[in-house]
């Protein structure tokens, strides 16, 4: 009897493990999902909401919602789509939920970016404006021409047009200098080295730099930006006390926001800015409106063009308007994207029609051309206005 019992237990042991291996096995990617939710400060519930939007979107693999910004958005959008459908938008738990998925979507785009950093002087592209500290003389203002086993830069210059200044080339030569530049869409470099030599490049004076392997990347992004053009109007704060529900209408600055991130803009003003201001800037999105409060950090005076371009940090805006604006951010990026990998295909195209012509096709191509020649375009020419052909 004893021996009977023992072997139903040790069987309804077996059966026991291997439901449960079979339930781990069946349940192991929903459980992977639920604790990476928890790690991303998810609650259950918003789990538990996030995982059915996906399946609804059909999202095969539910688990790149945390590598994935495309999976993000589709999220996203889904669940705005459902709120709005059910007037619950403005529920706050619902735009607490929105809110986590907007930062966890900054998260997987920064981390995808990760890659795009460089390393190195080598990396350094021609057109790079640069800032080069003269030891003693103060900061001057320089272009990459070109970068080979050395980098040439323009013979560095303080100020802007007529009224800038340049310190003869050879007073360069073997100086140890500092550099520092903004590489578009990624962060602040900086790195030490010495001037080499002087020269000429493509008829302009240039001096050469050593390169460096230590760059430093002093300024990590905190969000995405997005390039924009979005007429805003800009206010100052004068109070040390500010209301954070009120609506200006007059007394403010016409201004364009030339790109645009949860955490601040390029704005882009007539006459010359000032930094260290507070100012505020309402401007809409669609049919959104948006207030945003921070401060100048810095000024890019164009002094011929009588423009500045302030770099605005945003130290305040409402949740319901930053999620508004994350959405913009990511729906203007997913389109640009589309817009160029579109082209793709369309390029292909044209190059497999030229590959595939035939002699005739070549010559018909010959003939057109000849009779553009012979064809009098006088009139067109003299709708053409002289300035914008020299512009």
């Amino acid at each position: 009897m004893n021996i009977h019992y023992v072997l139903i237990i040790v069987i309804a042991g077996i059966v026991t493990v291997g439901v449960l291996l079979r339930l781990v096995s069946i349940f192991k990617e929903k459980i992977s999902f639920y604790s990476l939710g928890f790690e991303n400060g998810l609650h259950f519930s918003e789990v538990g909401i996030v995982w059915k939007t996906l399946k609804k979107c059909g999202v095969i693999s539910p688990l790149s919602l945390y590598d994935s910004v495309s999976t993000l958005n589709r999220c996203i959008a889904m669940i705005i789509s459902e709120r709005r459908r059910s007037a619950t938008v403005d529920v706050p738990g619902e735009q607490l939920l929105i809110a986590k998925l907007n930062k966890l979507r900054t998260k997987v785009a920064l981390q995808s970016d990760e890659s795009q950093h460089i390393q190195t002087t080598a990396a350094l592209e021609a057109g790079q404006r640069l800032s080069i500290i003269f030891y003693g003389r103060g900061v001057y203002s320089s272009t990459v021409l070109n970068n080979g086993r050395r980098i040439e830069v323009s013979l560095p210059k303080k100020g802007s047009g007529r009224s800038s200044d340049a310190l003869p080339a050879n007073m360069w030569k073997n100086r140890k200098v500092s550099v520092y530049f903004w590489r578009k869409g990624d962060a602040c470099y900086a790195f030490d080295t010495t001037v080499n030599d002087t020269g000429i490049f493509e008829g302009h004076q240039c001096i050469m730099l050593t390169h460096s392997a230590q760059l430093d990347r002093t300024q990590k992004r905190q969000a995405i930006r997005c390039p924009c053009e979005i007429d805003a109007d800009l206010f100052m704060l004068k109070s040390a006390a500010i209301d954070y529900n009120i609506i200006n209408s007059d007394g403010g600055y016409k201004c364009v926001l030339d790109d645009i991130s949860e955490y601040g803009a390029l704005v882009r003003i007539g006459g010359k800015g000032r930094g260290n201001m507070r100012i505020k800037l309402q401007f809409y999105l669609n049919t959104s409106f948006i207030m945003m409060y921070g401060i100048i950090h810095s000024v890019e005076y164009n002094k011929e063009k009588n423009m500045s371009r302030l770099h605005f940090e945003c130290t305040y805006i409402d949740d319901d308007m930053r999620n508004t604006l994350s959405n913009y951010i990511y729906t203007q990026i997913a389109s640009q994207l589309s817009s160029q990998e579109s082209q793709v295909p369309q390029l292909k195209d044209t190059e497999i029609q030229k590959e595939n012509k035939t002699d005739e096709d070549i010559k018909n191509d010959a003939d057109r051309v000849d009779a553009l020649d012979e064809k009098d375009t006088s009139s067109d020419v003299a709708d053409i206005d002289l300035e914008t052909l020299l512009s």
